[in-house]
């Protein structure tokens, strides 16, 4: 499977977390970004892609005359396939019917919608533009349109976050009757805000405790756990996501996106600028690249596998990539069997709960 990733790197603010590729205002250059997206596909000769993903920065900045020209630069220079999954990201925060409309008359069917809480101080506090009543009715409207596939965002393990506040956020949450939800706790990234002002996280066991009862939560509320921070009612898996995971293709498109084909891993340059000037001038934007090797592929796709349920068959990875672990990485993950940590269930590796709790530790042991 070939996936094709669209960032969108324009926001009216950036929030306090963030440290993702973005520009703040900006509104004056979305038609040259699109005209440069157009360029750059240009350079695929339009291959096949299975599903698609716009994201950002807040793809919703444009308007809905620029989101219709974005979508059709894709469809004109990708081979699409009639059945793919095609996300489009979006705040609350402008979000009206025009856009959603074209959206669906465009072939968009799933909707991520960065909600992050529904806690007033907690959307202050990570800096966020929309307020609980904007996120709320922008549910609704996107709903109202005909979408039947919506992602929420659910941020948890804010500093001073009580385990009531975190169970009240999950409620919310839950009572949009979405049909995924990302839960993820708070990071604190080295190119954010928070990064500088050294705000503190609460303690590993607390949010240990916030994640253990968020997944009961879920799991009464209908949604099933595939992936450590992805839940979904029934056929509402994210395809796009998948791929990821399972180590397939992708083509990221725009500015400082990454791109993956058969082992070669390449991005393209960070600074908006730069990067228009490059289309304009006839010049690659690709910044920088890999290329792994048949083992480091083999572990990247064991590693990223143990994060979903349906965990790993590690005979079905051995033959694809002709690599086996060593036996170093194979006695760490007896030692995780022995201890609970890890379970063989039908020929798979799977990560039992008190190992999904500590997947970043098992992670570091076997690169």
């Amino acid at each position: 499977m070939q996936s094709l990733y669209v960032h969108i790197p324009f926001c009216q603010k950036k929030c306090l977390y963030c440290s993702f590729v973005v520009s703040i205002g900006q509104q004056q250059r979305i038609d040259s970004y699109l005209h440069c997206l157009d360029q750059e596909a240009l350079r695929y000769l339009r291959p096949a892609v299975q599903s698609v993903y716009i994201g950002g920065g807040t793809p919703t900045f444009m308007n809905a005359t620029q989101i219709e020209q974005c979508l059709n630069v894709l469809k004109i220079r990708f081979d699409i396939d009639p059945q793919a999954e095609w996300t489009m990201e979006a705040n609350p925060e402008g979000l009206d019917r025009d856009q959603l409309k074209v959206m669906r008359e465009m072939g968009v069917n799933r909707i991520s919608l960065g909600m992050q809480s529904l806690n007033e101080k907690y959307l202050k506090y990570l800096g966020r533009v929309h307020d609980k009543s904007s996120a709320l009715h922008a549910f609704e409207k996107i709903r109202d349109a005909g979408f039947h596939n919506i992602n929420v965002d659910l941020m948890f393990s804010f500093a001073q976050q009580t385990m009531d506040e975190f169970k009240k956020d999950v409620k919310s949450i839950v009572a949009l009757q979405s049909d995924h939800i990302s839960a993820y706790n708070l990071t604190v990234e080295e190119n954010s805000r928070f990064y500088a002002k050294k705000i503190g996280l609460p303690t590993n066991d607390f949010q240990r405790e916030q994640y253990v009862t968020m997944l009961s939560m879920l799991k009464d509320a209908g949604y099933d756990q595939y992936e450590v921070s992805n839940f979904a009612r029934s056929g509402r898996q994210s395809s796009h996501n998948l791929n990821y995971w399972l180590g397939g293709n992708y083509i990221g498109l725009g500015l400082g996106a990454h791109s993956h084909v058969n082992g070669r891993r390449f991005w393209n340059i960070g600074k908006l600028l730069e990067y228009i000037k490059c289309v304009e001038d006839g010049q690659s934007v690709i910044e920088g690249e890999e290329t792994l090797c048949a083992h480091d592929r083999f572990m990247e796709a064991f590693i990223f596998s143990l994060r979903m349920n349906a965990g790993v068959c590690l005979k079905s990875l051995e033959e694809k990539f002709g690599e086996t672990l060593d036996e170093q990485r194979r006695m760490v993950i007896d030692e995780c069997l022995r201890n609970e940590l890890l379970m063989l269930d039908q020929g798979k590796i799977k990560a039992q709960l008190k190992g999904r709790l500590v997947l970043d530790e098992i992670a570091s042991r076997l690169i």
